[in-house]
């Protein structure tokens, strides 16, 4: 079933954005240097509209991905930190464990 939601949300994504891309086929001046400069047609893109807005949605959602790697580090480092204290603590526990049976092994073989 998660199979074919996938498909399907897949395919509509896919739908629009050749639906986009169709309706959006005029081209675009992009000035890349500055025009006063006197640069002639150096710099100059003509670039179908869609292209310019899927490649600005793609270039944002990789900020985005990034932006939020670097906000997250914080918390990972703060959960890799209390996971190396449980460990340590557990360690610390199996051995008090350990040493409360050596004690009562003692404690039995005097009764005998």
């Amino acid at each position: 079933m998660l199979r074919v939601t996938k498909f399907f949300s897949s395919l509509a994504l896919v739908l629009v954005i050749v639906w986009f891309g169709v309706l959006n086929t005029q081209s675009i001046e992009l000035n890349t240097f500055p025009l006063k400069l006197g640069s002639d047609g150096l710099g100059k893109l003509k670039i179908p509209m869609f292209l310019i807005v899927l490649i600005s949605i793609f270039f944002g959602f990789i900020l985005g991905c990034i932006l939020e790697y670097i906000r997250a580090s914080k918390l990972r480092r703060c959960l890799k930190e209390k996971n190396k204290n449980l460990k340590e603590t557990n360690m610390q526990l199996k051995n008090l464990k350990r040493n409360l049976e050596l004690e009562d092994d003692e404690i039995l073989s005097l009764l005998k």
